[in-house]
């Protein structure tokens, strides 16, 4: 039995439009970000519509981005959110611009209050265990964050460039087999 679960990057935030580390400070899709999203659900719609469920992180941009998808694709059933989907917290880096000065410094764990790689990619693959434990041979979809897709694809292969930029509202599918988390594709987008 297959579970498939296709993380969703959130659609565009003004933050991720001015170039600021948001964490989880909660901010809205802007324009383009619905935009994006509205296209993921017709890529979705095209190629693969048909899911049992729809989870998301709790932060708005994400949540509003599985609204999105949900209305597109008629899926009626509710939205169900949970916090081990949030993004990586980033303390006092948050609300700050993410310049190659600061990225390095979030690199190399220098940021007081900031969630740990090691933490982040243990999280992530406890939340994707966690899901396929409650819908066993199900197709999943999660609205969720770049750091959290990439705390995921890093842990699964170490050669995983986590420098690479995830964009908004592209989809990274994975497969569990047997309790084996394997990546399928990354990072598309319509």
């Amino acid at each position: 039995m297959v579970t498939i679960i296709c993380l969703i990057r959130h659609g565009q935030t003004d933050w991720n439009k001015q170039g600021l580390v948001q964490g989880i400070t909660n901010k809205r899709l802007n324009e383009v970000g619905i935009k994006q999203a509205n296209d993921a659900a017709d890529f979705l719609l095209e190629n693969d519509p048909t899911w049992d469920v729809i989870l998301s992180s709790p932060l708005s941009r994400a949540y509003d981005t599985a609204v999105i998808i949900a209305k597109k694709l008629h899926f009626t059933q509710e939205i169900k959110t949970d916090p081990i989907f949030m993004e990586r917290q980033f303390g006092a880096a948050e609300g700050k611009v993410l310049d190659k000065v600061m990225y390095e410094e979030i690199f190399q764990e220098k940021i007081e209050g900031l969630e740990s790689l090691a933490d982040l990619q243990k999280r992530g693959l406890s939340a994707l265990s966690k899901v396929n434990k409650a819908y066993p041979g199900k197709k999943v979809i999660i609205t969720t964050h770049s750091q959290f897709i990439k705390g995921i694809l890093s842990a699964l292969d170490p050669d995983f460039d986590f420098t690479m930029y995830l964009k908004n509202s592209s989809l990274n599918y994975f497969t569990i087999t047997n309790g084996q988390i394997k990546i399928w594709q990354y990072n598309i987008t319509k």
